[in-house]
């Protein structure tokens, strides 16, 4: 007699991925079915369940419990969540009417809580889910969930410049606290035998704020001051590592990546458009009569954007996201940052551009649907 438990075990990871592909960010199912694969080495069966009584905006533990069968009693319950949030698979926020808990997207959420625990066989896995189905779903027509900004010693001068592009300036007005980890694609390839080619650091990810405490916490992380998260920056610019932070005015991360590693990029990158795909309000243009044709441009530009055809640099727009590493490089000066026409205003938080990504997703009415379950109490 043959059990039937696999079987069903697979209709719960499906159900997971199917409340999963419910958050602003997709977790779109493939032909080969990678995706289980991954949640199958993340998630235990009981976290599973469990899992799928969280909706997307953090709930109180009893909200949580009363949607729970088999049910649990609230401390074995809170014990299995703080658990899961510790091994970064779901969010847990502090409130004053106590801990929320609610589900997490995959990138950037429950994949980078990963860091330092990584093994090859769960890399392999995700590069496959990214090549299979989820880099089309990152890499839709909907608002990307980071930004590139240069720094600030590229921005142009002709026009006022946000806090939110200007990232030097937003952190020295943060209050903090900051907080710095390894970088989990680096990490990643690391495993794979195919290490990065723009630097030897792997500790660059930084995080702000709640993300900052939450890291910490997880032991994922360590705190460092104001002066060390820009010294971060000027190491990533002498690196070439493009400055993606969160695509809010109040950005509760910054990735400083390469165009090897880094899933965002490397995925972009394959793309006839790349720029299309990015939130940045920057371009770069070549003076030709300044260009020596010194090609460094060329070697520090991550997104293949610069040619030399015969004679001095020339910048392919459709693919130059803005990030200003060829400006920093420039001996002649001949590279500069322009504005777009029409810059784009990002949201102010997190909260308000996984509502937008939920827009853009579901419709208004998609939106409305999901905050009416949760206030009924029912999972979303």
């Amino acid at each position: 007699m043959t059990s039937n438990a696999p079987v069903r075990e697979d209709v719960l990871y499906r159900a997971l991925q199917q409340h999963l592909d419910k958050m602003p960010v997709p977790y779109p199912a493939t032909e080969s079915g990678v995706e289980l694969r991954i949640l199958k080495q993340l998630f235990t069966p009981d976290d599973a369940r469990i899992t799928l009584c969280l909706a997307a905006i953090p709930e109180k533990l009893g909200t949580i419990r009363r949607r729970l069968t088999p049910a649990m009693d609230a401390e074995a319950l809170t014990r299995a969540l703080d658990s899961m949030a510790k091994r970064g698979l779901i969010q847990r926020w502090p409130a004053k009417s106590g801990t929320l808990y609610g589900k997490s997207v995959f990138v950037v959420g429950f994949y980078e809580a990963q860091v330092n625990r990584l093994t090859p066989e769960f890399q392999r896995d995700v590069e496959r889910y990214f090549d299979e189905g989820f880099a089309q779903a990152l890499h839709g027509k909907q608002t990307p969930q980071l930004r590139t900004v240069p720094i600030n010693a590229t921005i142009p001068f002709e026009r006022t410049v946000g806090n939110y592009d200007d990232v030097r300036t937003y952190l020295k007005g943060s209050a903090g606290p900051f907080a710095v980890m390894n970088c989990i694609c680096q990490q990643g390839k690391d495993l794979l035998g195919q290490p990065c080619r723009q630097t030897h650091d792997r500790e660059h990810c930084l995080t702000i704020g709640a993300a900052a405490h939450s890291m910490v916490g997880r032991g994922a992380a360590r705190f460092i001051s104001q002066d060390e998260v820009l010294a971060f920056l000027d190491q990533a610019d002498r690196d070439g590592l493009v400055v993606e932070p969160q695509n809010t005015q109040q950005p509760l991360f910054i990735c400083l990546c390469c165009g090897c590693c880094c899933g965002v990029l490397t995925t972009a990158k394959m793309l006839p458009q790349p720029a299309d795909f990015f939130a940045t309000n920057y371009y770069a243009e070549v003076d030709a009569e300044g260009c020596d044709t010194c090609a460094v441009c060329g070697t520090r530009c991550q997104m293949d954007a610069i040619v030399f055809d015969d004679g001095p640099a020339a910048v392919k727009r459709e693919r130059c996201i803005g990030c200003g590493l060829c400006v920093t490089a420039c001996p002649t000066g001949a590279i500069r940052l322009h504005t777009k026409a029409s810059p784009q205003l990002p949201p102010k938080d997190t909260g308000r551009l996984y509502a937008r990504l939920m827009r853009e997703r579901f419709g208004a009415l998609g939106v409305v649907a999901t905050v009416g379950r949760r206030l009924l109490g029912l999972k979303t």
